[in-house]
């Protein structure tokens, strides 16, 4: 049987994003959401769902964001989740800016070909994009599964525009990782 993908995003998603200048550079702005942990180690014992991190990291590697500033933190959560037995199929990080129009960049689909290709492999139908912005929402549009829509602090900033397609894939509305994984567990393909 095939294994649908969680295509879970980042900050504001698995980690809190600081509302200032939205990267994770130091150990102070280092944070989990809550519940995020217990949560996904759940939903990683049901072994219904593959997990894969995709994520936009605008101009890493640059002056403005040097990957000393990404990296140890990356590696921390990547760590963290993987102590607590949470296994990522896959991580995928653009380090394009907005402006570049990169195919890889959410919600492009460029990072994902390897599961569009392979529809023998992957259930992309009953997959689903967990994030908080419009980009994740269009995402799933792209992709063609459905989304879960985090609403955190910085929800009214990013996704005022959500058009009626792409409100059509989003299949719960929450701030609550513990919400999220009950929906999960009670959810029938």
């Amino acid at each position: 049987m095939l294994k649908p993908i969680l295509f879970l995003d980042r900050d504001g998603t698995i980690l809190v994003e600081p509302t200032d200048d939205f990267q994770i550079k130091s150990l102070d702005r280092f944070h989990f959401m809550p519940f995020v942990i217990d949560s996904l180690l759940k939903i990683s014992k049901q072994n219904i769902y593959h997990l894969v991190l995709v994520t936009n990291q605008d101009g890493l590697g640059t002056d403005e964001f040097p990957l000393e500033y990404f990296v140890p933190y990356q590696d921390l959560m990547m760590d963290i989740l993987s102590s607590q037995g949470i296994q990522f199929l896959n991580v995928h990080i653009d380090r394009s800016k907005k402006e570049e129009n990169s195919p890889t960049r959410k919600p492009g689909l460029g990072m994902l070909q390897e599961y569009i290709s392979k529809p023998e492999l992957y259930d992309l139908k009953n997959s689903i994009v967990i994030g908080d912005r419009r980009t994740d929402i269009k995402l799933a549009t792209n992709i063609g599964c459905s989304s879960i829509l985090i609403e955190n602090e910085l929800y009214s900033l990013y996704n005022s525009t959500i058009t009626e397609t792409e409100a059509s894939t989003i299949l719960l509305r929450t701030s609550s990782w513990k919400t999220i994984e009950e929906f999960l567990r009670n959810l029938n393909f």
